[in-house]
């Protein structure tokens, strides 16, 4: 393009921008509506801004979704457009750079660019099936013992792993917990002597010459390994996702040696990772991390990973005075590199990654190797390398812990998920909630931790705290206004609408009657179910997949032998061809039990059951009129008495009656005298005319009224008595005041 189209150009873009700029500022629906004739043209002129967006699109990507005509349409596909565009103008400015032959700033060096898929590549938010139901080592969010280290064998120890596996007792402000493994060989094992030493920084391979290793398997697993403990530094990253978990899950993890970049799924590999602590655990060998703080958390809590000679590159960068300290800021200053933070909390669960996702997640350690030799020589010439490398240490001294467990004084080498006790009283000071509503807060706090960890659910996807403010101001008493009170309800407050109408309800009764008490002690109902122990669907998931697995290995165990029995079991494993079906124990010790005595006990037990059955066992029943009658033996036979004697007999002894109620004590029934025959001997007759009359009214004598006694009458004026008050008499006509 040349200097005169440019300078006709220009002045025609600025005109555009100027009245595009100036019509939006003007109530274009008023005008439509007023003149016919403007409606036609505002119409017809975006119809013509969309063609041309069309045409753009389709010139930019084929596969474009075009845009459609209409407000409300265009205002959806404003955003995608405009990101579009933004995109087109940093590709315009990166290529007036190259045609250039100049960088502005870098001293020479061309800026690269992280190459920023479009949006049609990154893959939509969908609910994807959770890893955590695949872990072989299930998810324990209960916290009802200290978070115990996963190593198995403790590899360049300078202190055996039997002296770090012993619980340490509660103290004053600290309670029982294990010690941080590798905390004496992190404090005391020296580091490489070439940190110390000045010199040239090795360049990393070009960017668009290598490709990354994905590795998933034990057999790339080992692969990798090999080729780290060749190395003498390497530089560490990880990708981490806590919206659905409670305690969050390690999901990539990034290892660049000066050759070779490495991708791996700590998902797939997550039980056999622990292997790397010959090359993590080896002072010889300096990790890079930048911004390791929580890297170490994260790598000891999953993967059983600890962290001997880092080199933190945060530290380093706060140490020689930067503006910035981001890791950004550091690829774009020495390394000429300028990244994108588009994936930066993207949902790393996904499998297969994305190019863009695997392209962000190389690019942080890819230049890092290099970054790190150029801050060493800075800090040695500055003499603030000690400095650094004592930073670094503190960092990967640093524990995890669960929150029940964590130290009552806040202490920085120790992390749990949550700081405080009272988390409620935070979301009470960030949305001005009424401190006589602390109980209800904190309830709706403890159901919804309670519910986050039975589903390993991070709290904020259980409920997030502004809806949990909307139920606190709004106090939902049934069902229906808890699903109403957002619009944009969680499907947790979804589903336990009516636990949370009843939750409400006690948490107000209790307000109420704690009346001016605000000292919350924890509400535990006695008709409340115990959430922590409710099967969830989830759990039913991972059970089932669990069975299919083992299902799995049965079928692949019995296709895979030729024989009738197989050599092992899936279950039991090798019990079932043991040389020795059964044993018997004496005194401790373990005896073989023989074929012939199995035998000899098995016709003893025949025996005694044969012996049973010949057992004639009768049940004496009660004579009943329909039941026949047993005639009894000779011997059983009673002598029968004399005919007149049973006569005397029955006369003078009641037969006994056996459904006849026995009762302590007979009540003598005294019949009441009736007293009517001496009461009609005694009255009187009654004469009616001599009676009183009760229907007859009587007329009462009119009694003449007292005449009520005036004081301020003028015939009781003795003088004794007080005058009555004179009052100013009412104006009569217009009584209203009028200023003026």
């Amino acid at each position: 393009m040349g200097e005169e189209s440019n300078g006709q150009l220009l002045p025609k873009v600025v005109g555009t921008v100027r009245a595009a700029a100036s019509l939006a500022a003007q109530d274009v629906d008023f005008y439509r509506s007023l003149d016919k004739g403007i409606a036609k043209s505002l119409d017809k002129t975006s119809n013509e801004l969309v063609s041309m967006i069309n045409s753009t699109l389709l010139c930019i990507d084929q596969n474009s979704m075009l845009l459609e005509g209409g407000k409300e349409k265009l205002e959806d596909s404003r955003k995608d457009f405009s990101n579009l565009m933004d995109n087109l103008f940093e590709k315009s400015d990166r290529s007036l750079d190259t045609l250039r032959g100049r960088a502005p700033d870098r001293k020479g060096a061309a800026l690269m660019y992280l190459d920023d898929a479009a949006r049609s590549d990154m893959i939509p938010t969908k609910r994807i099936v959770k890893p955590q139901l695949k872990f072989k080592r299930p998810i324990d969010n209960t916290e009802t013992h200290p978070f115990k280290p996963l190593l198995k064998n403790k590899p360049h120890a300078l202190r055996p792993l039997s002296d770090c596996s012993r619980l340490v007792q509660a103290d004053e402000d600290i309670p029982e917990h294990y010690p941080q493994p590798y905390e004496y060989e992190i404090q005391n094992q020296e580091y490489n002597e070439s940190i110390l030493r000045i010199a040239e920084p090795i360049p990393s391979k070009p960017w668009d010459e290598s490709e990354p290793v994905w590795v998933d398997t034990e057999e790339s697993l080992e692969s990798m390994l090999k080729e780290l403990k060749e190395s003498t530094e390497i530089a560490v990253d990880l990708e981490h996702h806590d919206y659905r978990s409670y305690y969050g899950i390690v999901c990539l993890m990034q290892i660049s040696t000066r050759e070779t970049d490495f991708l791996v799924d700590t998902l797939a590999l997550r039980d056999d990772l622990i292997v790397l602590n010959e090359v993590f655990a080896d002072p010889l060998i300096v990790k890079v991390f930048h911004g390791a703080f929580m890297d170490i958390i994260w790598l000891q809590r999953d993967l059983g990973l600890y962290i001997v000679g880092l080199f933190d590159t945060y530290h380093a960068s706060r140490a020689l005075g930067f503006p910035r300290h981001s890791l950004a800021y550091l690829l774009e200053t020495f390394a000429s590199f300028k990244t994108s933070k588009k994936y930066q909390l993207a949902d790393w669960r996904v499998r297969p990654l994305s190019k863009a996702m695997s392209a962000y997640a190389r690019a942080d350690t890819h230049f890092l190797l290099n970054i790190y030799d150029q801050l060493r020589n800075k800090l040695i010439m500055e003499n603030k390398l000690a400095g650094v490398l004592a930073e670094s240490r503190n960092v990967a001294k640093r524990s995890f812990q669960y929150s029940k467990y964590r130290p009552k004084i806040p202490n920085s080498s120790v992390y749990s998920p949550i700081d405080r006790a009272d988390g409620w009283r935070v979301l009470m000071n960030q949305y001005n909630i009424p401190l006589e509503k602390e109980i209800l807060v904190k309830n709706l706090y403890e159901w919804r931790d309670t519910i986050a960890r039975r589903d390993d659910e991070s709290p904020r996807y259980i409920m997030p705290n502004q809806l949990l403010a909307y139920l606190v101001d709004y106090t939902p008493l049934d069902p229906t206004g808890v699903i109403s009170v957002s619009p944009t309800v969680t499907d947790h407050v979804r589903t336990n609408a009516k636990a949370l109408a009843n939750l409400i309800i006690k948490s107000l009764e209790q307000i109420k009657d704690s009346g001016s008490d605000i000292n919350v002690e924890s509400m535990q109902h006695k008709d409340q179910h115990d959430l922590s122990q409710v099967l969830t669907v989830g759990q039913i998931e991972s059970q089932v997949l669990q069975f299919h697995d083992l299902s799995k290995a049965f079928n692949s165990a019995a296709k895979g032998t030729n024989s009738s029995s197989p050599s092992s079991s899936i279950i039991f494993g090798n019990i079932l061809h043991a040389p020795c079906g059964f044993v018997e124990y004496s005194r401790g010790l373990k005896k073989p039990v023989t074929d012939n005595q199995i035998e000899k006990r098995k016709r003893e037990l025949s025996e005694a059951l044969e012996s049973i059955d010949e057992t004639d066992v009768t049940v004496q029943e009660e004579n009943r009129g329909s039941q026949p009658m047993r005639e009894p033996a000779d011997d059983e036979k009673v002598p029968v008495e004399d005919e007149s004697k049973k006569e005397e007999n029955e006369e003078t002894e009641p037969e006994e009656d056996k459904n006849e109620i026995i009762t302590l004590k007979k009540v003598r029934d005294r019949g009441k005298k009736s007293k009517r025959s001496n009461d009609s001997e005694q009255e009187e007759p009654i004469d009616y005319k001599k009676s009183k009359k009760i229907l007859e009214t009587e007329r009462k004598s009119k009694t003449s009224k007292r005449k009520a006694f005036d004081p301020y009458a003028a015939s009781n004026d003795t003088g004794d008595a007080p005058k009555p008050k004179k009052k100013r008499r009412m104006a009569k006509g217009k009584s209203a005041s009028f200023k003026r």
